[in-house]
């Protein structure tokens, strides 16, 4: 598990979990293993590295990046922590215009892991001598000292550090790292931004995009989830409001880039202007590309899915002609994070907007059957919840979904009957509390361990219990 959201298709899924299944995930056999004291709160998705020796022979180890700036290596069977890095001091949250995070702003991006190098890249937000920064860091996945020359100051003409949010997970594709920038709540003024720096050669900076050249607006944010990227190296960014034309200004529109950041392809759709003006973004869940097709899918916060064509997303048309299939999947507040289970003949894709339940849709080759195949019984008062598939393959018995939810808990479902839930951290609370929610954190579910990343400065690892 070496990105957000376990690959670069932005999945949320991980389909190679042999050891979870919809039998052994019940109270009496899975359960929290131990929790892990960090130094800050813990916003990004915990990372995976297995057969990795740091000393002690080949071990499995999951990095942790927090908003205090640091990042650890923690043993993944017993929670011991093997080293921590402090990236410079963090901002504190009161600086910013926005007050959605509370108490330090420092790593909340989920970084990247390159296994061929051995390196982990972070973006941390720094506080020095009166001036803010944003770093690009390289660190040793053996020793987290600083490697590849970094860290990389982040900058280009325009750039304004304190008005930037790195909040979309970093994306490490064909050689590059490509970071990405929202706001700060929309306040003004604001922009978003594209940056690629090369991942061994010095972090040197190759290409800059700013997304409303003419205008202002168009901040990617994408609730966290990471730019995506297929197989040729395109990649896919979603905006949210700001200003549209097409050629400098790229509000609300799914933008599909080539390596050096210039424009591809872009999609923008029709009623863009009511989508801005309402504060109904398109760009709030940013862009999952689904295997084995050519879709792309992207939600908004007027809780509709759009399917898209990756290869030609057709930019602007009335009526929408150009798109493969939209329609209403939630009715309230919106669609901010969603998985995608990929099988190997049609996905399923989970949603759930605000005061609604989950629901399944089945994603076959020729697109969405628009009612629900399941849906839960558990309504959430706010849609930020994170979300991971785990499951072997396309089979029904292994097929899990888990979701850090707003009710500072963690429930695991059947993938295939939502109505089943087979777990949640509130059923034997004195041995499985999750303690605080994380706004829109996803699990990370490999090897049979469940990493839950928390607000309360907390990683908290579940799995199977101990025989007794």
């Amino acid at each position: 598990m070496l990105t957000s959201h376990y690959d670069a298709q932005r999945t949320s899924a991980n389909v190679r979990e042999t050891t979870l299944t919809t039998l052994n995930v019940r109270p009496d056999t899975f359960g929290k293993l131990y929790g892990v004291d960090l130094d800050g709160q813990i916003y990004a998705q915990p990372l995976l590295v297995s057969g990795i020796d740091l000393g002690n022979g080949p071990g499995e180890v999951v990095y942790v990046a927090t908003m205090h700036n640091s990042i650890y290596a923690i043993d993944a069977p017993t929670g011991t922590v093997l080293w921590q890095t402090s990236l410079g001091p963090s901002v504190q949250a009161s600086d910013y215009t926005c007050r959605d995070i509370q108490t330090e702003v420092g790593i909340l991006s989920t970084p990247v892991i390159d296994r061929e190098s051995q390196t982990i890249y972070a973006v941390a937000a720094t506080l020095e001598e009166g001036v803010y920064h944003y770093r690009l860091h390289a660190l040793d996945l053996t020793t987290g000292a600083e490697s590849m020359d970094g860290p990389a100051e982040i900058a280009a003409p325009g750039f304004d550090p304190l008005q930037a949010w790195q909040r979309p997970g970093l994306l490490l594709s064909q050689g590059m790292i490509y970071v990405a920038f929202g706001s700060h709540c929309d306040r003004q003024p604001f922009n978003g931004w594209v940056m690629s720096y090369a991942a061994q050669s010095g972090l040197a900076q190759t290409a800059s995009f700013l997304t409303s050249a003419g205008g202002t607006g168009a901040s990617i944010w994408q609730s966290g989830r990471g730019l995506a990227a297929d197989e040729n190296g395109r990649i896919y960014a979603v905006t949210g409001n700001g200003d549209f034309d097409g050629a400098q200004n790229f509000g609300e529109t799914v933008i599909s880039f080539w390596s050096n950041l210039s424009v591809a392809d872009w999609f923008v759709p029709d009623g863009w202007s009511d989508l801005n003006d309402n504060d109904r973004d398109l760009g709030t869940s940013g862009a999952a590309l689904i295997p084995r097709t050519n879709y792309l899918i992207t939600g908004t916060k007027d809780g509709r899915l759009f399917v898209l064509n990756r290869d030609a997303l057709g930019n602007f048309s009335p009526g929408n002609t150009q798109v493969q299939q939209e329609f209403p999947a939630v009715g309230h507040f919106g669609i901010f994070t969603f998985a995608v289970w990929p099988r190997e003949l049609d996905s399923m894709v989970y949603v759930q907007g605000g005061n609604d339940v989950i629901k399944g849709f089945l994603l076959a080759r020729d697109g969405f059957r628009p009612d629900p195949l399941t849906q839960g019984l558990l309504t959430t008062g706010s849609p930020y919840q994170g979300m991971a598939i785990s499951s072997n393959g396309s089979d029904p018995a292994t097929a899990i979904l888990w979701v850090s939810s707003p009710d500072d808990a963690v429930h695991a479902y059947a993938a295939m009957d939502l109505t089943n839930e087979l777990w949640n951290s509130y059923v034997v609370p004195d041995r499985d509390t999750l303690g605080s929610f994380a706004k829109f954190a996803s699990p990370t579910v490999a090897n049979g361990r469940v990493f839950v990343p928390t607000a309360a400065r907390q990683l908290v690892v579940y799995g199977l219990l101990p025989t007794p």
